[in-house]
């Protein structure tokens, strides 16, 4: 399938729903994600694509699996393709339950002088209406268009960017949302229409690419979330058996209620694992709130990304004080 040109788009598999097969069709929910390899998917387009493509299969696994390993050898797969003269963009084949995360990593690990898009499936391939290969079409011919060098998540005819993007709901086709933000793009009968400009790329504090390939283990973060009688006994469990893990913990990130509250208990247990040298970030549970500094609050630090993204963040930042102590 690959060909001498210029403007190949290299095509990343690394499973999820998209690649799924249902042992019964007609029951789509019960299915076997990454049942499929890349070559698979693309060939259920057919042949009159008008794309010039190459196909890797990174990984076949649930996206709710996600490991290191598993990241590193998409980020292998995606710094080898931005080095080819060949490639003019990225898409990659992802499950929508992590997808937010590899969005946000990539974006992390960039600027990147090549698109990367992601894209995904509700329904598994060989459900009867299965949006998987709608959703790879699109993002294939929003790649080949596109003239901006940023990650994008295209699903449902939409374009959201990498910082935006969430997943909404687990009913409907149309997954993600950009909330509060509308999204970056949309698909129209005459291709797409872009409703706002691209933020300026800011820089996250993370380490080199080589650095976080070369580490079989990457710092431990945990999500804690804080919800009516909530006593703090999920951080004290988290702390009393850190040293029995085989990587320790070294950072957590709470979701907490409203602009980042815990309760009373919790406060006092993010204030002892603060006090035993874990990184604590807060964060809000809710969709479209943000964390704000509460006052006496002395146990985390406020960040503004989604609970998922920020404990990613953190996870980078921690590396990245690792590699600057060599």
């Amino acid at each position: 399938m690959a060909q001498n040109n210029s403007s190949n788009i290299a095509v990343l598999g690394m499973g999820g729903t998209i690649a799924g097969v249902a042992a019964d069709p007609n029951n789509p929910k019960e299915y076997k994600a990454g049942a499929l390899g890349i070559t698979d998917l693309v060939a259920q387009l057919g042949a009159a694509l008008g794309f010039s493509m190459v196909v890797r299969n990174v990984a076949q696994i649930n996206s709710k699996d996600m490991q290191v390993a598993d990241w590193q050898a998409l980020l292998r797969a995606v710094n080898d393709e931005m080095q080819s003269p060949q490639t003019r963009a990225i898409v990659i084949t992802h499950g929508t339950d992590t997808l937010e995360e590899t969005a946000y990593l990539l974006q992390a690990f960039g600027p990147w002088p090549k698109p990367i898009v992601l894209t995904c499936a509700m329904l598994p391939a060989n459900a009867p209406d299965a949006d998987g290969p709608g959703n790879l079409k699109d993002a294939l011919h929003w790649a080949s268009t596109t003239q901006e060098s940023a990650v994008f998540v295209v699903c449902a005819g939409k374009v959201h960017l990498s910082n935006d993007v969430q997943k909404l709901t687990t009913e409907s086709v149309d997954a993600f949302t950009s909330s509060p933000q509308v999204c970056y793009a949309s698909k129209q009968a005459n291709g797409w229409q872009v409703h706002r400009q691209l933020p300026h790329h800011s820089q996250t504090h993370r380490p080199s690419l080589n650095y976080a390939l070369a580490q079989s283990t990457w710092p431990r973060v945990e999500m804690v979330t804080n919800h009516a009688l909530n006593d703090g006994a999920v951080v004290r469990g988290l702390l009393a058996t850190s040293a029995t893990e085989i990587t320790p913990l070294a950072g957590m990130v709470l979701a907490g209620t409203g602009m980042g509250t815990a309760s009373l208990g919790l406060e006092q247990a993010l204030q002892q694992a603060v006090d035993k040298g874990v990184r604590v970030w807060l964060s809000s549970r809710c969709l479209e709130g943000r964390a704000h500094a509460q006052a006496n609050t002395t146990w985390g630090e406020v960040t503004h990304w989604s609970a998922a993204k920020a404990r990613t963040a953190l996870c980078l930042h921690l590396l990245a004080e690792q590699e600057a102590q060599l």
